[in-house]
């Protein structure tokens, strides 16, 4: 009893104790993200040297160069496991006590090792390493200051937030993105350490890189009322393209998994990124620049198709086989595309020419409503990108249609998706995380997928066994007795074994 009393009184203080932490992991976490960026950049500039012609001689430096390459990241591979893909679904394991994140290994690899993968021209990005790095970091940080593993687990969660913020400059973005993607719950101990981490992470961006957006085209001139059927459109096509989005995925995953030699399994990948390299050089690397240039001037149908094709299979492709990247910016490349492609189509018709660039804008955020399945994030980092706020009508509708449709075609949203598959491999040491500790700390507010509203705490047949520290109700919290019942609108904070975090979790969120 006295023990359950002492974390009680620590949890009301911990919102205090942490801010300092969320400081130093925005830092830390800010930095990580500068350097990978800096680092994608320069990749970008060699890549376009070593495809610049094509010849026997460049022919060989490349083949050489991939087996290299190749070596590298399979041996990163294998020495941090946790490091493939883009890091997100790794993070939400990692909070939820299923993975055992290699601190130093994954930062290591996923620097060394996506850089490298840029350097051959990889579609992929570099928000999910940028997110894991900072999630990586603030593990570190934890363990190194001693603190409990409850609070370790909302730094990472910081962490991972500001590695976000600083990746794309959207600091907002972050905080929702804790709250939306990795903790799908409202928690003022993740809400405000995670905007707080964001908020440092994106000044250190700024310090070090510039005050800019991620992005230079902007909105200029909102849609005209009597347009605003146009967002419906983009929605359609963005949610039916996410959807193949992420079916592709989880195909390319199952391909690469079938094939059990290592070296087979990146010859593959690196005769298919040199051929990429060679016949339409545009498709590799994450695509910032492309989108740019695609925001500045006017495609072709023909090239644009071409653009969003090449970007939907090739990005697939690369993840499915398993190596260091990200996808969001690879996905919003395909976004403005398929906002471009209705632009051209619709534009000789309705003389749209003063609203291009909200086509593209439009389009960025209705793919990553059908990808990721966050909507909220996807209107607001898409703005924060852009410094767009003129048109949030047209890009809620679009983001809310595109939503929809990727419902309707029952595909699961990606990172759900990816967690699932990755708690099934073996490899990746799940449910037996020990590092944090036996326990660990979350809240939950009941809500109508609750099964067990107007239930008395004695009646509920809860999974696990676990520790109500307390309810909070109409403003006032207190602490339950097994007679007290569970209402719509409660704020639960549970006390768990780390090993029990996903079933709880389920549990309490009606899954």
């Amino acid at each position: 009893m006295k023990k359950l009393r002492n974390d009680i009184n620590r949890k009301d203080k911990l919102i205090f104790s942490m801010l300092l932490d969320a400081i130093m992991v925005g830092f830390f976490a800010g930095i990580f993200s500068v350097l990978y960026r800096f680092v994608i950049m320069k990749m970008d500039m060699y890549r376009a040297f070593l495809y610049k012609e094509f010849n026997i001689k460049s022919l060989f430096i490349l083949i050489v160069l991939a087996s290299l390459i190749s070596f590298i990241i399979y041996k990163l591979l294998k020495w941090a496991p946790l490091s493939g893909g883009s890091g997100i679904p790794q993070i939400r394991g990692e909070i939820l006590g299923k993975f055992k994140m290699n601190e130093v290994p994954t930062l290591v690899s996923k620097i060394v090792g996506g850089g490298l993968g840029n350097l051959m021209g990889f579609s992929l990005g570099r928000e999910g390493p940028s997110i894991q790095m900072g999630g990586a970091a603030a593990k570190f940080l934890g363990k190194s200051l001693r603190r409990p593993p409850d609070e370790i687990k909302y730094m990472i969660t910081a962490g991972a937030a500001a590695g976000l913020a600083a990746a794309f400059n959207a600091p907002m973005a972050g905080a929702i993105f804790a709250i939306e993607e990795l903790h799908k719950s409202y928690s003022k101990f993740v809400l405000l350490p995670a905007l707080i981490a964001s908020i440092v992470a994106n000044y250190v961006s700024f310090v070090i890189m510039g005050a800019e957006t991620s992005f230079s085209f902007f909105v200029t001139k909102s849609l005209p009322m009597k347009l605003i059927w146009l967002p419906i459109v983009i929605g359609i096509l963005t949610g039916l393209v996410g959807g193949i989005y992420n079916h592709l995925i989880t195909k390319f995953q199952d391909l690469f998994k079938k094939i059990d030699s290592k070296i087979l399994k990146y010859a593959l990948l690196m005769g298919v990124t040199i051929l990429v390299g060679f016949m339409f050089f545009e498709g590799t690397g994450g695509g910032h620049g492309l989108l740019e240039k695609m925001a500045k001037e006017r495609f072709a149908v023909k090239y644009i198709l071409a653009i969003l094709l090449v970007k939907l299979f090739y990005t697939t492709f690369c993840y499915g086989s398993g190596v260091q990247g990200g996808i969001f910016l690879p996905v919003l490349v395909i976004g403005g595309s398929c906002g471009a492609l209705v632009f051209s189509i619709l534009d000789g018709t309705f003389a749209l020419n003063d609203y291009y660039i909200n086509f593209i804008i439009l389009g960025m955020s209705g793919i990553l409503a059908s990808v990721v399945r966050s909507p909220i994030l996807s209107i607001i980092l898409v703005s924060e990108m852009t410094k767009t706020f003129e048109h949030l009508i047209a890009l809620s509708i679009v983001v809310m249609v595109s939503y929809y449709v990727a419902e309707l075609l029952k595909v699961a949203p990606i990172y759900d998706t990816l967690f699932e598959r990755q708690l099934k491999d073996k490899n990746l040491l799940t449910a037996k995380e020990k590092e944090l500790g036996d326990y660990s700390v979350f809240e939950y507010t009941v809500s109508d997928d609750f099964v067990n509203i107007n239930k008395s705490l004695r009646d509920i047949k809860f999974p696990r066994h676990l520790i109500i520290l307390s309810i909070e109700r109409d403003g006032s919290e207190f602490v339950p007795k097994a007679d007290d019942l569970i209402l719509l609108g409660d704020k639960i904070t549970v006390l768990i074994n780390a090993e029990d975090s996903l079933d709880i979790d389920e549990f309490f969120k009606g899954e």
